[in-house]
């Protein structure tokens, strides 16, 4: 099997410096690795920092101690001592974070989000528009409104935007953030094949997702946080 991403001694405090600089540990060393076809789902109760580590595995927060290395192309990038030019290099072609939250250019098209990312990996507009439609129709967005921008969108067709732009062309390395939260049933059964997909096709997954049976269905392996839960 082949190693996509690797957490090494991964260590994480907040400093309220607007409250007398009190320190906030949230966990410590935390190490693990994601292969190729897995999906490692992060476990455990609020507050273990299930959410903080995923955004310091996309380079959002930068950990107090250790490293997040990332397979792109060829070569290994730690993202964490990463320059920002090389971070965004990877998250265009390697690094995906799906949220459950869209957040997008105002007046951009739906269709034209969703074609972006495949149009900036080299694939041709006509071929872009064609998936891109097909993966709307897929999540049961009516053509009607692929031509309008969603920042009017009830919350359940923005998070379906927000998917189908990530699952169009699927990262290499794909975090997910709840991304089946407030969907209904028939959308979220289309986002966990989705995901299923993404993982058989060969990308390497870490996720949270606070629904119990869309855990047992996409996990290959949980981690849980709660071992590595830092002291007060």
């Amino acid at each position: 099997m082949t190693m996509m991403l690797k957490a090494e001694g991964l260590t994480k405090q907040f400093v309220l410096h607007n409250q007398g600089s009190v320190t906030l540990p949230v966990f410590a060393e935390v190490s693990f690795t994601v292969e190729r076809g897995e999906a490692v789902i992060l476990h455990g109760q609020s507050g273990v920092g299930k959410s903080t580590l995923l955004r310091i595995l996309y380079g959002n927060y930068r950990p107090t101690l250790g490293h997040v290395h990332v397979r792109h192309g060829g070569d290994f990038v730690d993202i964490v001592t990463a320059t920002p030019r090389r971070v965004l290099e990877a998250r265009r072609k390697t690094l995906g974070f799906v949220s459950q939250f869209l957040r997008v250019i105002p007046r951009v098209k739906t269709i034209d989000i969703v074609k972006d990312p495949m149009l900036a990996r080299g694939v041709t507009d006509d071929e872009a528009s064609r998936r891109a439609g097909d993966m709307l129709a897929r999540l049961n967005l009516p053509e009607r409104l692929w031509s309008l921008a969603p920042t009017t969108f009830s919350g359940g067709e923005q998070q379906r935007v927000n998917i189908a732009r990530s699952f169009v062309d699927p990262s290499p390395v794909l975090l997910l953030d709840e991304p089946t939260a407030s969907l209904d049933a028939t959308n979220r059964d289309v986002v966990v094949e989705l995901i299923d997909e993404a993982r058989k096709a060969g990308s390497a997954i870490v996720g949270i997702f606070h629904d119990e049976a869309v855990r047992d269905r996409v996990a290959t392996r949980r981690l849980d946080l709660t071992a590595y839960r830092a002291a007060a």
